[in-house]
């Protein structure tokens, strides 16, 4: 269903860096998805407390200035206004 590019573990546990992506990486292998796997990067955040915040801006920063993001923009300030 998902086939992400990257993957980057965050959190409490980030600071144990290269032992969670080890383990992370472990279990994700395991699995027979080479498919999905071929192209995967895991990685851990280097930022501290604010890492999910940051990501979460960029995420939506990306959605609304994208083509689709403007026009969704663009039909509902025709409709608030007119």
């Amino acid at each position: 269903m998902f086939n992400p590019r990257t993957v980057v573990l965050a959190g409490p546990l980030s600071e144990l860096r290269d032992d969670l992506v080890s383990a992370v990486r472990a279990a994700v292998y395991q699995r027979p998805l080479s498919l999905a796997t071929r192209k995967l990067t895991l990685t851990a955040t280097q930022l501290k407390g604010g890492s999910g915040l940051h990501g979460g801006i960029a995420l939506a920063t990306q959605d609304v200035f994208s083509p689709a993001g403007i026009a969704r923009l663009l039909v509902e300030g025709e409709k608030a206004g007119g």
